[in-house]
This record gives structure tokens, sequence and C-alpha cells, in this order.
């Protein structure tokens, strides 16, 4: 009976104290896991959370967090840069289409001072939308960058950039002050975009449509025996008009010959020029005079480094002989020339003198006087500055009549800008 009792109360002893041991394996561990689940699953929703806040996946949110911490603020902004270009699948967009910020998250960054300031917040800019701004104002005079600049500011209120483009708005004032004030020091070469020197290209055989100030001498040897020099001096008087003195051997022979040019148009803006032409010269043998009346367009097309100009002549050269009737010569042609860097440029060009053009002989047109030539070759500026140009060609006549002063030939031509 005590063996029983004493059976009996060892088995209640075991039960009373491994009855709390199983309580214990399964409460508090149900309890550990509900309550781990619960906080897993409310780190999860606030991070989904902040990600929707922020615009982004959680990746990119765990990106953009990491990247957050004080020091890191160009990172920061890379990330925001792309994902508001990432938000138009990938397109491009304008400037003034651009709506930065305004559902992103406010993250600080460092300025130059070291002062904490937002980035991506209601009308500010970023790094990348300053920077494509001012590749598209490289082209640009001092009047329509600032123009463009105080655009830029109302767009973007707040830019990062705002002390830097007041100090260039100011830079730009002076330098248009400085441009209306002739020899004052320090600013030269700052001109107003519609008075800047477009610099188009020199041609062999026609009349420059650009009056520059320059001197240039050269020469031009055809098979079998024909010789041409030229020696001329050319001076602006005004940006638009220039007059020039020299000596040439034309096809009629050597000339002593004075004139001037005048640019009805002359926009750099547009690189256009539509120029008008007047020359007399003297014929040395035989000896008349002669007016050469003439009108040339020039147009440039930048290619970001390099550039094309086109430039067209036309006119007539009214020969003024005293023994025989006038005779009136029409001259003309068209030139290209490809920049290809700021060394070296390709020129192809294509000049006409015609004679008796409305002739005809016998009832029929049995053609008139005229002596096509087409000439290309290259030219190279000798020196930094761009003012020392030297140019080698060659020239080949082409369905030409009445008319054979040589059979092909070289040319050799030198030009010094004066400025």
């Amino acid at each position: 009976m005590i063996g029983m009792l004493s059976f009996t109360a060892l088995i209640a002893t075991v039960e009373s104290s491994t009855a709390p041991a199983w309580a214990a394996d399964e409460d508090p561990s149900a309890v550990f896991v509900v309550q781990a689940d619960d906080e897993e699953e409310d780190e999860d929703e606030k991070k989904k959370k902040d990600a929707d806040e922020y615009g982004g996946d959680e990746e990119s949110l765990d990106v953009f967090q990491e990247a957050s911490e004080p020091g890191d603020g160009e990172q920061v902004e890379r990330i925001q840069q792309e994902d508001a270009l990432d938000s138009e699948e990938g397109e491009e967009q304008k400037l003034d289409e651009l709506d930065f910020g305004k559902d992103q998250q406010e993250v600080y960054d460092f300025n130059d001072e070291g002062e904490e300031v937002p980035i991506g917040g209601p009308g500010q800019d970023t790094a990348r939308i300053y920077r494509t701004y001012v590749e598209q104002l490289e082209d640009l005079g001092p009047d329509e960058e600032v123009i463009q600049w105080e655009r830029y500011l109302s767009q973007y209120p707040n830019s990062l950039f705002k002390d830097h483009i007041q100090r260039r708005i100011d830079e730009l004032t002076e330098f248009q002050y400085a441009e209306r004030m002739p020899g004052e020091e320090g600013f030269e070469g700052i001109v107003d975009a519609g008075r800047r020197e477009i610099k188009l290209a020199l041609p062999r055989h026609l009349e420059t449509v650009d009056p520059r100030s320059k001197l240039r001498a050269g020469f031009e040897w055809g098979f079998p025996e024909y010789l041409s020099l030229v020696a001329d001096y050319e001076r602006q008087i005004a940006r638009q008009a220039s007059w020039h003195a020299g000596v040439v051997r034309r096809y009629s022979g050597f000339n002593v010959e004075v004139g001037g040019k005048y640019a009805i148009i002359k926009s750099a803006r547009t690189n256009f020029i539509l120029t008008g032409i007047l020359d007399a010269h003297l014929n040395a043998g035989p000896v008349f005079p002669a007016i050469r009346p003439q009108i040339g367009v020039g147009k440039r097309f930048p290619m970001g480094d390099r550039a094309l100009d086109l430039q067209a002549v036309a006119g007539v050269d009214a020969e003024l002989r005293i023994s025989e009737d006038m005779a009136l010569l029409y001259l003309g042609g068209f030139s290209a020339t490809f920049q290809a860097s700021d060394k070296v440029a390709f020129f192809a060009e294509s000049s006409l003198v015609a004679k008796d053009v409305f002739w005809d002989a016998g009832g029929k047109n049995s053609g008139f006087f005229r002596f096509p030539v087409l000439t290309f070759g290259i030219q190279f500026w000798a020196d930094k500055k761009g003012k020392a140009l030297t140019a080698i060609a060659a020239n080949a006549p082409f369905a030409y009549s009445y008319w054979g002063y040589h059979f092909g030939g070289v040319q050799g031509d030198f030009a010094y800008y004066l400025k």
C-alpha cells in the first residue's frame, strides 16, 4: 500500500514537473514565432510603404537608403537622376518638360560651403539637367545666353547651381558692356552672337563673300604655258564692309584692281552672308578699264567640331575696250569646303567665265564662249590662332568651248587674316 502510494506520488510529481516543460516548449516558442513573424511583416510593410513613397521598387530603395548616408550625396544624386529619366521609358526629354522631384523623397547633399541642401525638391535641378543645359548654350552669344539662364532660373528657382549661374550672368553682362567699349582689355574675343565673325572659307577662283582684313598671295600654273599670279590686300572698315587693292593676272592679262564689298546680311546666329561686290580694274595688255559687279551668298553648317561652308557667286565683267565694242563676260561659280578639324579642310569648286551666251550664228545656236574649271584641294592652318592659311589645289577644265587657256594645272595659295 505504501509502495502504491509512493509510486502514485512519483507519477504525479513527474507529470507536474513535465507539464510546464511541454507548455514551455509550445507556448513560448509559439509566442516567439508569432512575434518574429509580426515584426518581420511590419518591417516588410514599412519597407513597401517607403518604396511606394519613394516611387521605385524595394531593391532600388535599398540602394537609395545606403546612398543616403552623409557624404554620399553624389551617389544619391545619380540614383535620382536615373530614376527621373527611367520614368519616361528612357526617352530624352526637353528641359522645359522635366518636372523633377515632384513625387520623390527629399534627400540632402552638401554644397561647396558644406551646407546641407535638399536634392530633388520642388523647383530644383540636378547635375545632369544643368550639364545638358550648359551644352545647349555653347554656341550662343552673351545676350542670348543671359536670356536662356534667366529662363532656366525661372523654371528651377531653387537650383543647386544658382550662385554659379548668377555669377555667369554677371560676367556675360560685363562682356556685353565691354564689347560696346572698343579698346577695353580683358574681353577680347567676347562679342555678341549677332556680331561675331563667321570666318567663312576662302575660295580659290571665286570672290570671297566674307569681308575680312587679310593679305593674300598665290599662283596658278596650267599646262602647257599658262601662269597666273595674285597679290591682294583687303581691309575691313566695318564688320559688314571692306575695301581691297591688288594685282592679279587673269585670262585677259595682268590687272590692277580696287574694289569693295558690303554684306547686306551677315548673321552669325544663322551663319549666313549675302554680299554685294563691286570692283574696278585696269587691264595691262591690251589696256582697257573694266567694271565687275557681283553678288554672292555664303552659308556655314556647323557639325560639332566640324563645319561645311557653301558659297555661290554670280556677276558680270564689263570690259570697256576703246578700239572694240564693249565685251560683257559672265562670271559665276560654286564652292564647298568641309572643315574636317581645326587644322585641315577639304574643298571643291566650280568656276565659269563665259561670253556671247546669246550668240546665234547662221540661225543656229552654235554654242557660246565658255571656260568652266573644276578645282579641288586641301587647305590647312599653319598657326594655332587660325590666321595663317595655306592651300594647294588641282584645276581641270571641262565642257569648254572656243576658249582653252590651259588643259589642267596646279595652284598654291596663302592667306593671312589680320584679325
